[in-house]
């Protein structure tokens, strides 16, 4: 099975992902690893990962576009978030997956946790100094703190057996 790794990253979490799935397949089936601007379905890949940072619980607006273009293709989507839980990781997964044309076929896709920029811990910040109670804040920073460990070895053995189901059916 002939492969393409295409991906966003902002701060690197989306990247060290694909960097990973990119060791986990065979590497003479790799017809593409790289950003999604220089991607070209002429290379018939038989089936295209596409990698995405979280933006406003979607994917970032460069995989959306580039989503968009894809056409008569095997997709499967892999990300990081800022904050995760199964049913946010669900959400990500299915408004990332609204920007794809029916004429594709979406499989499985995987989303793990991943850092987030310091100046959302400012802006976390901010809102906690206005509204120190707020649970929603004190849940964001709490998430903002974990995240600065991810993505780690679990999330790479993680992505591994993901990753899996697709090279052993």
């Amino acid at each position: 099975m002939k492969y393409a790794i295409v991906y966003s990253s902002m701060t690197g979490n989306t990247a060290a992902l694909a960097d990973k799935l990119h060791d986990f397949l065979p590497q003479d089936d790799c017809l593409y690893f790289g950003d999604t601007a220089h991607y070209s379905q002429d290379l018939g890949a038989d089936l295209v990962f596409v990698g995405f940072w979280t933006d406003k619980e979607s994917c970032d607006d460069s995989t959306r576009i580039f989503l968009k273009s894809l056409h008569n293709t095997n997709i499967v989507l892999f990300g990081t978030a800022g904050y995760v839980d199964p049913e946010y990781k669900k959400m990500i997964l299915k408004s990332a997956e609204s920007n794809i044309p029916v004429n594709n076929t979406v499989l499985d896709g995987f989303v793990c946790q991943g850092k987030m920029k310091p100046e959302v811990k400012e802006k976390f910040a901010g809102f906690l100094a206005k509204e120190p109670e707020n649970e929603t804040m004190k849940l964001l920073m709490n998430a903002y703190e974990q995240g600065l460990s991810h993505p780690n070895e679990e999330d790479f053995a993680d992505l591994k057996k993901w990753v899996n189901k697709y090279m052993h059916g």
